[in-house]
C-alpha cells in the first residue's frame, strides 16, 4: 500500500470511530477530516499538515464508552504518526 493509501485508511479509521461515537459532530471535525482525505489526492503534505492542526482540536472530546475511547486513541496515534512521517518530523 502506498503512503497516500495508508494515510487515507488511517484517516478513515479515525473518522469512523468519531462517527460511531457521535463525537465532535458539532465542531465540524469529521467533515474537516473528510475534506482532507480528498485533498490528499493532490497535496499529501498539505493534507498531512492540516490533519495535524485538526487533530489538535480533538483533545476536548468527551468519551462515555471506554472501548470507543481506546479505539479512538489508537486511531489518533496512528494517524498522527503517519502525518509526521509524511512531513519528515
Amino acid at each position: 500500500m502506498s503512503v497516500r493509501g495508508e494515510y487515507r485508511r488511517l484517516l478513515g479509521d479515525l473518522v469512523g470511530t468519531l462517527r460511531e461515537a457521535g463525537a465532535a459532530a458539532d465542531t465540524g471535525v469529521t467533515e474537516a477530516l473528510d475534506d482532507l482525505g480528498e485533498r490528499a489526492s493532490d497535496d499529501l503534505s498539505g493534507a498531512a499538515e492540516q490533519t495535524l492542526a485538526v487533530l489538535s482540536r480533538l483533545g476536548a472530546v468527551e468519551w462515555a464508552d471506554a472501548s470507543l475511547r481506546e479505539r479512538f486513541d489508537g486511531a489518533f496515534e496512528r494517524l498522527e504518526a503517519i502525518c509526521r512521517i509524511i512531513l519528515g518530523r
